[in-house]
């Protein structure tokens, strides 16, 4: 490594904060290749970039007020490990106007003391908020620990303005804010600082002294180095109690003019699908209070801020953040139907009787169910962490009529509408029914509005002990919406593979719907459509970041063999599955997700035993060798130019002599008996690895996509 430098830059404003979601390009200043790319983070750093000492390298930003890149800097990588420093000559200030409210008296922000015996959770159930708001508010280093005489500040809600309704029909067009360089009100100069106080923020002595006096300053200083200066104008929000303007999460769809708050639209139906975990919302298209009440629980207990109860870009960002965080593909295992007799989801038999019920085969899992269960996880691993508590897997999906023939079974509500919950505690299987009835009671109750009784309109949930004192659900936990409306039982409600069940990602739904726009207020910025594309179906862009993370991977999967063909076909085959899984969904929608999912590569996130990263981010780079970066770079080329992939569509690989006997009974050796017959063997002696696709998988297997790279990618 003594002839390498790795670089890591971070761009800061005039006062030396990070500046972050500013686009990014560095270039080879000799070759004039683009390096790396991207969107700086919340530190407002770029990704590491490693390069031969003595290369020359141009930073570029993005204009903030048009596409144009421009150049800012240029260093040379002179040392092992660098840290460059670029201050830009622009200032992005979140200025807030203050409204003369009159006289207010003495003013303090609703705060708490903590007491001896006080907690977190305490403090939450106190002032009816919520542990994650309190974290989020006050930044606690550890919300686990708290001292006695600390101050917590306590949130305020606050509802949004916006008011639209959300219709199927094309959007009127988004009228764009000026993007001239004057600010629409500027603080008053220094010199007059003492007349705006008087005239602003009458009787606010401390902030006028403070707070207002040290932003006029900082205002004045940066003025004669800022060429715009963009501001926020909002009045300030204060407190019920009376006074000092408050610090609280932001809410940025106060100034969105894109909020939805009624309507009918499939927008509204697909977030009220997303939301049954919260709040227990139905699967109607039509906005109406229950789906207010479970957005505003989505924005406290998830999203950890003041609730509108209105659909706006932040709320859609963060229901696509929780779509990611918690995946259902690992519990899919015994989703589907074991009869033997159908395959997995019945054969659409339609008012067959069973016993004193009607039978009616669905074609697929109720996609509400699946939003339940990534619910039900979210709340196991946040608010009631401390349980020691997670999903294991789903112990019984579907059972068609033929498995109820096999069970001598008459019930008939796991045709799609039910699913039996196993659990772990401390990472082994529980069955304490006090697990049980927690995880009824404080969460599908409390959380999700369930119910014990078969009440229209809710979640039902099987009890320990029925009313005729059989035996319940002892040391699982069942759940079902067959009191929900039978208009909500259309065939379209019902999906079979994990990517239908999860549905698309928000910010892929609104953009191919031209609702960009509505997504503006969460921070997203849509790519445009590239040149000469049709459509997205079938190509699978790529970042250079992405094939960073690519190459990453690659390293920890791949044998270095001396004979070159065993060598390149293992290691394309692991590429070309990363990218099949990419493009399936069932994993996530980017290489990032697919790469960090739960024990799919050993070194990134497999067992404690092989010491893993834990994700690819905490793998440095520098531990990739010249021999992967230099293949993966021309594989990623040759599939840009339409070489096809080595392993078809196919999702999966497995090596046999490295499976437990369990493994290799159940699917392994079957796998691989049929890899062989396929000819997707690669490898030597026992370091090979077997490619194709699990059963349970086959109908997410990609159709044949193009890849596409960076504008003049040359490799990274």
């Amino acid at each position: 490594m003594s002839n390498k430098a790795l670089a890591t830059v971070q761009i800061l404003d005039a006062l030396g904060n990070p500046i972050p979601k500013i686009h990014y390009q560095v270039k080879n200043q000799k070759t004039d290749q683009h390096v790396v790319k991207g969107i700086t983070n919340s530190k407002g750093c770029f990704y590491e970039i490693q390069r031969d000492k003595g290369t020359v390298l141009d930073v570029y930003v993005k204009n903030l007020f048009d596409d144009g890149m421009k150049k800012v800097k240029s260093f040379t990588l002179s040392k092992d490990r660098m840290l460059v420093k670029v201050i830009s000559p622009k200032l992005l200030i979140d200025l807030k106007t203050l409204e003369n409210n009159g006289k207010q008296g003495g003013y303090k922000r609703k705060t708490h003391i903590v007491q001896k015996g006080d907690t977190l959770t305490s403090i939450a159930q106190k002032y009816q908020t919520t542990v994650r708001a309190l974290d989020v508010l006050n930044k606690l280093e550890n919300k686990n620990k708290i001292s006695i005489g600390q101050i917590i500040k306590l949130p305020v809600n606050t509802p949004a303005t916006g008011n639209k309704s959300s219709q199927d029909k094309k959007p009127q067009p988004i009228k764009k804010q000026p993007t001239n360089n004057k600010p629409q009100k500027s603080t008053p100069p220094k010199q007059d600082a003492k007349k705006a106080d008087e005239s602003s923020v009458l009787n606010i002595d401390d902030y006028k002294n403070k707070a207002l006096e040290k932003l006029n300053e900082w205002y004045e200083d940066g003025k004669k180095a800022l060429t715009e200066v963009i501001k926020i104008e909002m009045k300030e929000d204060r407190s019920q109690d009376g006074g000092t303007p408050k610090s609280d999460t932001s809410n940025l769809c106060k100034s969105s003019p894109q909020c939805i708050s009624s309507g009918q639209s499939e927008l509204i139906r697909e977030i009220n699908i997303r939301l049954a975990g919260f709040g227990g919302a139905l699967p109607t298209d039509q906005f109406t209070p229950l789906t207010e009440a479970c957005i505003k629980q989505f924005q406290r207990d998830y999203m950890g801020v003041p609730e509108t109860g209105k659909i706006c870009g932040s709320v859609l960002v963060a229901l696509d953040k929780f779509y990611n965080e918690y995946p259902i593909a690992g519990f899919m295992k015994d989703a589907s139907c074991p009869c033997g007799k159908c395959k997995g989801f019945g054969n659409n038999k339609r008012g067959i009787s069973s016993g004193l019920n009607t039978a009616n085969e669905y074609p697929g899992l109720h996609r509400s169910l699946i939003w339940i269960l990534k619910a039900l996880n979210f709340y196991l691993k946040n608010e009631f962490k401390v349980n020691k508590l997670e999903v294991a897997y789903i112990s019984s999906g579907y059972r068609c009529i033929e498995n109820n023939i096999q069970k001598k079974r008459t019930s008939v509500n796991h045709m799609g509408m039910a699913l039996d919950i196993h659990f772990n505690k401390a990472g082994k299987r529980t069955k304490d029914v006090n697990d049980m009835e927690l995880i009824r009671k404080k969460i599908l109750i409390e959380k999700m509005n369930a119910s014990e009784q078969r009440v229209d309109n809710k979640i039902y949930l099987e009890p320990k002990k029925f009313n005729d004192g059989k035996d319940g659900a002892i040391t699982w936990v069942h759940f079902d919406i067959t009191k929900f409306p039978s208009s909500y039982f259309d065939d379209l409600y019902f999906k079979k593979t994990v990517e239908n069940l999860n549905g698309k990602l928000f910010t892929v739904l609104v953009t191919t719907k031209n609702q960009e726009n509505l997504l503006n207020c969460g921070g997203f910025i849509s790519q445009k459509k590239p040149e000469n594309k049709e459509d997205f179906t079938d190509v699978l862009i790529l970042s250079d970041q992405d094939i960073l993370d690519i190459m990453k991977v690659t390293e920890t999967e791949v044998i270095k063999f001396k004979n070159e063909k065993n060598f390149s076909e293992q290691a394309a085959g692991v590429v070309d599955t990363i990218l099949n899984r990419t493009k399936s969904g069932v994993w996530g929608d980017s290489i990032r997700s697919v790469v960090n999912a739960h024990r799919q590569f050993s070194k990134i996130t497999g067992p404690k035993s092989l010491k893993p990263y834990g994700s690819v981010q905490n793998m440095p780079i520098s531990a990739v060798s010249s021999r992967i970066r230099n293949f993966v770079n021309k594989y990623m080329i040759e599939r840009a130019n339409g070489k096809p992939s080595i392993v078809g569509g196919h999702l999966n690989y497995a090596n046999k002599y490295y499976s437990d006997e369990y493994n290799k009974k159940k699917w392994v050796n079957a796998f691989h008996d049929k890899a062989v017959k396929d000819g997707l063997i690669f490898g030597n002696g026992t370091a090979i690895h077997a490619h194709g696709t699990v059963p349970e998988l086959q109908e997410s297997i990609p159709k044949p996509f193009k890849v596409e790279l960076p504008k003049n990618f040359q490799g990274v």
